[in-house]
């Protein structure tokens, strides 16, 4: 979805505001013309300290070099006749430029990343939980029943107080035992994504479950002092639009022309750190990010969802990166994921990402994707065609080929299971996967499995 920065919009009711403030003038004066050959604001070298009251252990710093906003070249040409009013802005901006940006923090908080371990241990106990909630209640109405509790599991199935073949019970990766009047005990199996954990134990006369001394470990854990830091290289945008509009008494039509936009963020970094260890720490870096505009002409009446004609445009981002503590990557799904895709160092990247668009009307137009991955890379390329009446559009692809090709061999394990889970088998050339796609983009269909 194409947005808008918040300095185009403000400037462009700006504009309107100005234009309402004309017609107030006598109309014996029906042309005007004004020139600007720069405006904006600017500062250096801001430093910002802050201390949060009654927080002793807080502290905020932000330093920032440079600053710069700017609109240049403007020129406003206004007409009035019978008819109309009619308004045309040529506008070179907004201009942006922010120059090493730096954000520290100092705090004293829960540790985010053992609230994490806590949130996928109680996932994973989930369906053991759920399993002896349920014989539980099955337990209940045998003994109400039968004047007595049962003896083993299979009592209950026998006598279909419980069925195995619907979930949570039909998932095979936990086994059930009954020790009554004093205990349920579900035993992790041997496909178990951690078949040598502790068993869960539900007590019988206090229905509570008990707490490992894993889980107490987690749960007993102290506030840590985390340090963070944002940092970010430069932020730079410039534009070059062109705005015309036309007021009548009952309406407000408008064009907008973008000949050319650019937007760029490079050197962006942020981590956090608690107490001061490195094995704790966990960060996330982009050096370089892009989006280029070109060729944009929308127009519409004002209130009424805009038509897009024409667009050029690019979003790119290259070596993304994002860094595990090793605490969070010793959790056995993370540690299986990692595995999975063939990552040993701790660090998920993306070595490009990119998006191309050209709409070639305001009907149709073509898309390209690029991702790149040390385990897998993937490209689509295809056109699409796209219907404007509502104020979420219509689009449909057409002819849309997607290439993947796993490169990890985990990842290749991973999609022979499925196929072979599923019963169905992907189309290939040589290793990569081919797919096509068509019909409308929330819900098409798929051509290659």
């Amino acid at each position: 979805m194409l947005k808008f920065s918040r300095n185009t919009i403000h400037l462009f009711y700006l504009c309107i505001y100005l234009l309402n403030i004309i017609n107030i003038f006598p109309q014996s004066q029906n042309k005007i013309d004004v020139d600007i050959l720069e405006t904006g604001f600017y500062f250096k070298d801001l430093h910002f300290k802050w201390k949060p009251e009654n927080k002793e252990f807080d502290l905020h710093n932000l330093k920032l070099r440079e600053f710069r906003f700017s609109f240049s070249d403007i020129d406003l040409k206004y007409t009035d006749d019978s008819n109309a009013k009619t308004a045309i802005l040529y506008i070179s901006g907004p201009n942006l430029f922010i120059k090493d940006l730096m954000i520290e923090s100092d705090n004293r908080s829960k540790n985010w990343i053992t609230e994490e371990k806590i949130r996928r241990l109680k996932k994973r106990e989930g369906i053991a939980r759920q399993s002896i909630e349920n014989i539980a209640k099955g337990i209940d109405l045998y003994e109400i029943d039968n004047k007595l509790l049962p003896s083993s599991l299979n009592d209950l199935i026998i006598k279909k107080y419980i069925t195995m073949e619907s979930y949570p019970l039909n998932d095979y990766s936990w086994s059930y035992k009954l020790e009554l009047p004093d205990q349920i005990i579900a035993s992790p199996t041997h496909i178990n994504l951690v078949p040598n954990r502790d068993p869960i134990i539900f007590d019988w006369k206090t229905r509570i479950f008990q707490d490992s001394p894993f889980t107490d470990s987690l749960y007993n854990v102290p506030l840590v002092d985390w340090k963070y830091l944002f940092e970010l290289k430069e932020i730079s945008q410039i534009s070059n639009s062109k705005i015309m509009l036309e007021i009548k008494p009952d309406s407000l039509n408008f064009d907008l022309i973008i000949k050319r936009g650019q937007f760029k963020i490079s050197g962006i970094s942020f981590s956090a750190m608690p107490n001061n260890a490195l094995d704790g720490r966990s960060s996330l870096s982009l050096p370089e990010l892009a989006l280029e505009v070109s060729d944009f002409i929308l127009n519409g009446t004002y209130g009424d969802v805009p038509t897009f004609h024409k667009l050029q445009g690019k979003f790119r981002f290259r070596n993304f990166e994002i860094k595990v503590p090793d605490d969070l990557k010793e959790d056995p799904e993370i540690q299986n994921m990692f595995e999975t895709i063939g990552i040993w160092n701790n660090s998920l990247m993306i070595r490009l990402f990119e998006i191309e668009i050209g709409m070639i009307n305001q009907f149709t137009g073509d898309i390209s994707i690029k991702l790149t991955t040390p385990f897998l890379k993937v490209t689509a390329n295809g056109d699409f065609t796209i219907r404007q009446n509502d104020s979420i559009p219509n689009v449909r692809m057409h002819n849309t080929e997607i290439k993947i090709h796993p490169v990890a061999l985990g990842v290749r394990k991973w999609l022979r299971n499925w196929e072979k889970e599923k019963g169905r088998k992907f189309t290939r050339k040589g290793s990569t996967i081919i797919l096509k796609m068509d019909g409308p983009i929330t819900d098409p269909i798929i051509i290659g499995y």
